[in-house]
């Protein structure tokens, strides 16, 4: 996978610099756990979240070393969401390679996502003020919220499009927003600013996720790091799933029912799952979606235009563009 920041060589040089702290702080050991941590980092995620509190922390006047300690902290704990997702999950790949829990198994994995929440925490109690600190951990049991949810509702029809905008909130906007909010008030941003950020944080998050659910349709499994369609297979129903039950007649809705009692074979599977994409395209889920995405997009740019004006503000409006667009 490409990339993401190649365009912005300043935010590329400050990310490379949190990712050598990342490795410092919870991937020091010889062990398999604090092996399989190492390269997980070295996998070349897209560091979205950090990038947002460097972006964010340039509205204000900060420490860079500190605010550099706080964005690594916000990565590692969306790393250790990744390991214990794809173990609940029963992804086999992510960001194009095994899961810690395919390659070593899942008491490995939940010890390396234990590792990562403990290092996370570690930073934010030695470099963060006790707001931020709370506002961590009002963020776990939101993100845990979300999970349950999703678990909950697996292979549900009857979803609504605010049942599932609320569960994207707690699963990925309030991490993008918290990375802005962090950034912006540990830097000691004017409130109104703060505020702003936070909001900014939220829209690109909603937008970000949208599209990881179309890509989940659209992409092959090469650009995005994981299997096509895997969210349907798990029977995990996302906005192009219930914009599409809106225009259905019953055939869809039975089809998504009747993959929860599939008893076949993983090729007819695959098979059955592609069908169902294609007539969830048909009906025009991914079309309403990416609407969805794009209003979200356009909500972040007006927040972005609130901003002081200067070199961040303009790398915020080209990212907020590019993860509208990306394809991976």
């Amino acid at each position: 996978m490409k990339p993401f920041w190649g365009s912005y060589p300043g935010v590329a040089a400050e990310l490379d610099g949190i990712r050598g702290l990342i490795l410092a702080t919870a991937a020091e050991g010889s062990d398999e756990v604090h092996a399989s941590i190492r390269r997980l980092v070295e996998s070349n995620g897209k560091m979205l979240r950090p990038a947002f509190v460097m972006l964010a922390s340039r509205f204000g006047s900060a420490d860079p070393g500190r605010i550099a300690r706080l964005a690594a902290a916000i990565e590692l704990m969306h790393m250790a969401t990744l390991v214990h997702d794809d173990l609940i999950d029963g992804a086999a790949l992510r960001r194009g390679v095994p899961t810690l829990h395919t390659n070593l198994g899942p008491r490995t994995a939940v010890l390396a996502g234990d590792t990562l929440f403990a290092a996370c925490f570690s930073l934010i109690a030695d470099h963060a003020d006790a707001a931020t600190a709370g506002s961590l951990a009002r963020l776990v049991g939101r993100m845990c919220d979300g999970e349950i949810a999703e678990t909950t509702e697996r292979f549900l029809v009857s979803q609504s499009v605010r049942r599932y905008l609320r569960r994207t909130a707690a699963k990925t906007a309030v991490l993008f927003s918290l990375a802005f909010l962090i950034g912006g008030r540990e830097s000691g941003s004017p409130p109104p600013v703060v505020d702003t950020l936070r909001r900014l944080g939220w829209c690109l998050g909603m937008a970000f996720q949208i599209v990881d659910d179309i890509l989940d349709f659209e992409s092959s499994g090469e650009n995005v790091g994981k299997p096509v369609a895997s969210d349907l297979g798990q029977g995990i129903f996302t906005l192009p799933v219930v914009l599409a039950l809106k225009s259905d007649d019953g055939t869809l809705a039975r089809a998504l029912a009747a993959r929860r009692y599939a008893g076949h074979g993983a090729w007819r599977a695959r098979r059955e799952v592609a069908r169902i994409g294609t007539l969830i395209r048909s009906l025009g889920g991914i079309d309403g979606a990416r609407e969805w995405a794009r209003r979200y997009t356009a909500r972040a740019h007006r927040e972005i235009a609130r901003l002081p004006a200067g070199e961040s503000r303009e790398v915020l409006a080209s990212v907020a563009d590019r993860l509208l667009v990306r394809a991976y």
